[in-house]
């Protein structure tokens, strides 16, 4: 039986619904998705989106509702709608469209992920975020990787201060007045210009730059003693070539401090959150590859998401 030839609202009734004909089929979805009658709660479903196209919870509750009764071909569109909808609301750009969304869709999927995310992805969420991005990690999200982070640096740098310090990924500097008192100089990249608008603000770092971070390490000159990367892998699965990047750049003594989060399985995954977690054994494969070496290692609770801790590794490396 085809869903459009279900009258949802008579096995409302057969099923002892009382005011069937009334209830509006968002709810009747719901209702019938509890009792285990998916045609039906599928044809209350496709009834919502008709009259309010826009209902995004109606359209990923259709797409679970057809992913439980295996029909995952009829499901692919209508995920393709929901992260363009996405997209629009994260302005990407058009010509990014295609990158963007397939980058969603192995985060959604668990199917083979890109290496890192996407740049507009990135940028756009950045931007669209930083007016209240502050207040949403610090109370919401309880975020605690900037401290956790800095009390590893000091842990090894003892009394060492008036160093050449960049921030990577600085977003809107939450870190920069921790790092302010250890700095000679401090820089801070960002991709999102948002962000780094909010960063300006803090009066804290003597240089702020927009652009991809191991694009930048590149072309750079600097050589910092002290690199710091807090909440920013997490969009970066392969970590080889930004290791190798931040190794070609960091001083004979320098220092490369950054957070990750923690993946029990090997390598890297794209996680749902559409942030990548990576195992310690990989973070220190990476490492060594780049000729440098752990000097703390340290397993912490960073931030919550969904009331639930996430928990990551707080890393400091050193020239080998």
């Amino acid at each position: 039986m085809k869903p459009s030839s279900v009258d949802w609202r008579a096995r409302l009734e057969a099923c002892g619904f009382e005011g069937a004909r009334d209830v509006p089929p968002g709810y009747a979805a719901h209702v019938l998705r509890s009792w285990r009658e998916p045609l039906a709660a599928e044809a209350a479903l496709r009834e919502q989106l008709q009259q309010q196209p826009e209902d995004k919870d109606a359209l990923k509750t259709l797409i679970a509702l057809l992913r439980e009764q295996g029909r995952g071909d009829e499901e692919l569109p209508l995920r393709r709608q929901l992260q363009e909808r996405r997209c629009q609301e994260l302005r990407v750009p058009e010509h990014a469209l295609d990158t963007v969304i397939s980058y969603l869709e192995a985060a959604e999927t668990g199917s083979p992920p890109p290496e890192r995310s996407a740049d507009a992805y990135v940028s756009a969420l950045f931007d669209l975020y930083a007016p209240t991005f502050d207040d949403s990690l610090r109370g919401f999200l309880a975020y605690r990787a900037p401290e956790l982070l800095l009390d590893a640096v000091h842990s090894v740098l003892g009394s060492r201060r008036g160093l050449e310090v960049l921030d990577l990924g600085c977003g809107t500097g939450l870190a920069g007045p921790l790092l302010k008192p250890l700095a000679r100089n401090l820089e801070g990249i960002d991709l999102s210009t948002g962000m780094l608008d909010k960063a300006r603000e803090r009066g804290v770092y003597d240089a702020l730059h927009a652009g991809e971070l191991t694009a930048w390490l590149t072309t750079s000159s600097a050589r910092p003693d002290l690199i710091v990367a807090v909440d920013v892998l997490v969009y970066f699965g392969a970590l080889e070539p930004l290791f190798a990047q931040v190794a070609r750049r960091l001083a004979p003594e320098g220092l490369f401090a950054f957070t990750v989060e923690k993946s029990t399985e090997p390598g890297y995954r794209l996680q749902p959150s559409a942030r990548y977690a990576h195992h310690l054994d990989y973070v220190q494969h990476c490492a060594h590859a780049a000729g440098l070496r752990p000097v703390v290692e340290r397993e912490e609770t960073l931030r919550r998401q969904a009331g639930q801790p996430v928990i990551g590794h707080v890393v400091v490396l050193a020239h080998a």
